[in-house]
This record gives structure tokens, C-alpha cells and sequence, in this order.
């Protein structure tokens, strides 16, 4: 299992914004230089987390880009969720299939519980957690 470049330029993209001040705004060029991420790409990663209801945009000479909810309630999951999709581990943890060899299967417990480890692990991460003050 890998977390895409967008995942990963989502999370810090969040995180950079959970970091401004109470909600201020911030322009998405700050964002890609302070993080290192192509302008191009974070624009397309702003739109899907914008579209999750996780980013909010605003333009105008007031504008620039946001959080659409407080830090203390986004988890890292929800971020990766929003670019990529699903984390799935294995085949047999993909709700969206069913493992053919998932009653004979002696390691598909294993991958289960990972799964469900990881979820917890990042669903219990909240953006606040890794926010810092400029």
C-alpha cells in the first residue's frame, strides 16, 4: 500500500493550512512554496478536497484558500480519502470486492486487522494535532 503523491501533498497542504492563525486564508502559491509542492498539482489536489468539504476557496482580493472545518475535527484518513480514495492494504480488504480465498485463506485475518489498525491509527489523527504556528 502506498499513499499517492496527492495523499501526501493533501496532508501537508492541510496541514499548512491548519497552521494559520484562527480561519485566515492563505493563497495556494504560499502553499506550494512553503510545502514544495508543484502549483499545478496542489491546484488539482485543492479541488478535491474542496469538493470533499474539506478545503474551502474563496476568491477575490480578500481570497485564497482555507479549511472548511475546524483542524480539531479533520482526520488524516479523511484527507487521504478525499485525493486517492479507499486505503487498501490487501485485495481481501477492499470492500468493494470479495476475496475468493478469504475462508481458506490463513493470513486474510492478518490483513483485516491491519486494515482496520491503520484506519484507526489515521482516523484518530486530527489535523490540530500536527498544526504550528508561523
Amino acid at each position: 500500500m502506498l499513499v499517492s503523491r496527492g495523499g501526501d501533498y493533501a496532508i501537508r497542504a492541510m496541514v499548512d493550512l491548519a497552521s494559520r492563525p484562527g480561519e485566515e486564508r492563505t493563497i495556494t502559491q504560499g502553499i506550494a512554496d512553503r510545502q514544495q509542492i508543484p502549483p499545478a498539482f496542489l491546484s488539482k489536489v485543492l479541488a478535491s478536497l474542496t469538493q470533499a468539504g474539506l478545503a474551502r476557496t474563496h476568491r477575490g482580493a480578500a481570497g485564497g484558500v482555507g479549511l472548511a472545518r475546524s483542524p480539531e475535527g479533520i482526520s488524516l484518513l479523511e484527507v487521504v480519502k478525499a485525493v486517492q480514495g479507499p486505503i487498501i492494504l490487501n485485495e481481501c480488504t477492499d470492500p468493494y470486492r470479495t476475496c475468493p480465498l478469504e475462508d481458506t485463506c490463513a493470513v486474510s485475518q492478518v490483513w483485516r486487522e491491519a486494515q482496520k489498525n491503520l484506519e484507526e491509527l489515521l482516523g484518530s489523527a486530527y489535523l490540530s494535532q500536527f498544526a504550528k504556528a508561523d
